[in-house]
């Protein structure tokens, strides 16, 4: 009797340390999930954060693959990178003094940006980064423009063909005019109403190039075959190519011609194609334009922008180029 008494009482100690033992696991197994459950919320309110944009994303850096992904969407202080191609004349052109761009399209940018509050740099870079032409090909849009290099191309009329490939804000100049220019005094007598087997120059960038020629309605022989076409990267390289007698005339925006003496202009507000005023041409994923436009508008409105008309004689009169009546709003 003694013996199973003993045994019994054996049994009670084992069992019951058993069960203390199922217990804790059984807590342990509780915490596990607690912990699993709170990580999952957490990891799901990081998410929705993301998504609403209280947290901030990763950013793609400028020119890679996906430059559309900037942080423009997310950060207000972001710099904004306006192209300029400093043309020589009296719009953009790089100052002998400060070394610095200048002209009437760089003080544009600058009054736009400080109303709109917005941090705006100038990148010099060629023309061909922003619209590319190439003789006896369909104009196309830059590689640097196309690649996210730049936010906007500064100061570029709006065309047709190029609204096919990039968005443009409004115009903050008159539409312009284009011209043939030859040497001084015309020595080869070049006629401009009939340019049946002649050879014209194009700079590189001018909105009037072969295609704009092309749509004249009033010059014979305005829709020239390619080994009539020269491109030149500058003026001063259709110059050349008059002096050498390679061209027989320079077709662009009458304003490269305005001011110049080793080249006459022989032409009189010629409307060859349809182009808009000057104005800034970007990708359409980017989100300069919608902030622009308002503060173009303001700045237009303004005396400023009278102001900033009349610089172009009395700050950037050494340069050749516009005369303010020949592009200002009213003026």
């Amino acid at each position: 009797m003694q013996s199973s008494n003993s045994e019994k009482e054996l049994y009670k100690k084992d069992n019951s340390g058993s069960a203390g033992n199922g217990k804790l696991y059984l807590v342990l197994l509780l915490v596990a999930a607690v912990c699993f459950a709170f990580a999952a919320f957490v990891i799901a309110i990081v998410s929705l954060s993301m998504q609403n944009g209280s947290a901030s994303p990763s950013v793609v850096n400028v020119g890679s693959s996906a430059a559309g992904l900037t942080s423009e969407d997310y950060d207000d202080d972001r710099v904004w990178l306006i192209h300029n191609g400093h043309a020589g004349y009296n719009v953009q052109y790089i100052s002998e003094k400060t070394g610095k761009i200048e002209g009437f399209d760089v003080d544009i940018f600058n009054a736009v940006c400080r109303i709109a509050n917005k941090n705006c740099k100038l990148v010099a870079d060629v023309w061909s980064n922003c619209w590319d032409s190439v003789t006896g090909e369909t104009s196309r849009g830059g590689f640097g423009l196309m690649s996210g290099w730049f936010d906007a191309c500064g100061g570029w009329r709006v065309k047709p063909d190029r609204q096919r490939t990039f968005a443009f804000s409004d115009p903050f100049t008159e539409s312009p005019h284009q011209a043939f220019a030859t040497l001084p005094g015309n020595p080869g007598s070049f006629d401009w109403q009939d340019i049946t087997g002649k050879t014209i120059g194009f700079i590189d960038g001018s909105s009037g190039d072969e295609f704009c020629l092309a749509k004249s309605e009033e010059i014979v022989g305005a829709v020239l075959p390619t080994e009539n076409i020269q491109h030149c990267i500058t003026l001063e390289e259709c110059y050349d190519l008059l002096v050498d007698d390679t061209i027989d005339a320079i077709f662009a925006d009458a304003t490269w011609f305005r001011g110049r003496t080793d080249v006459e202009e022989i032409t009189d507000r010629l409307q060859a194609c349809p182009v808009g005023g000057s104005a800034m041409m970007a990708r359409y994923d980017s989100k300069l334009i919608d902030w622009w436009n308002p503060a173009q508008a303001t700045l237009i409105a303004s005396k400023e922008y009278h102001e900033i008309c009349n610089d172009v004689k009395v700050t950037h009169g050494h340069q050749s180029g516009y005369d303010p009546e020949d592009f200002c709003f009213d003026y």
